[in-house]
């Protein structure tokens, strides 16, 4: 079996949101938590200040239509592709949405990684991302976790 991985980055509209931030966030991780469930996708979302990056994962046409959906959601300016592939593991295969905001971050660890990220987001690679989401993942199902809403 193969799965599309997709790695993107865009910078938040604040303008655009209805809600505070944390209900904001909150309610998109209930809606891409259940669509990517019913769609067998799997990932990682990270806010890094005022960018997003995320990781999509699962069959071709469901993670293209999921990116097409966000490229088109005013929230997002600005989507940059950062890597596209096929892979014929998950790196998330539990995680309908993983989630972590670095402003977030009291675990001194997480912190020190968050930082480049945040400070340079053009800068950030596939293996940036993917190292920080992985490591955040890990941290967080150690019981090193920041917040509530992160739990997938």
């Amino acid at each position: 079996m193969t799965v599309t991985r997709l790695c993107y980055r865009s910078t938040l509209d604040y303008s655009k949101m209805t809600l505070p931030l944390d209900e904001e966030i909150n309610r998109l991780l209930a809606y891409a938590r259940a669509n990517n469930a019913r769609k067998g996708i799997t990932g990682a979302l990270l806010l890094a200040g005022s960018t997003f990056f995320q990781l999509l994962e699962g069959p071709d046409v469901d993670v293209r239509e999921t990116f097409a959906r966000i490229r088109d959601d005013s929230r997002h300016k600005n989507p940059v592709v950062i890597d596209e592939r096929v892979d014929t593991e998950r790196l998330m295969p539990h995680q309908w949405l993983f989630f972590t905001d670095t402003m977030d971050a009291y675990d001194g660890v997480l912190a020190s990684l968050f930082l480049p990220i945040a400070n340079t987001p053009e800068l950030v690679g596939y293996d940036d991302l993917v190292s920080v989401m992985m490591f955040s993942a890990t941290r967080v199902a150690r019981g090193f976790e920041t917040r509530d809403v992160m739990r997938a």
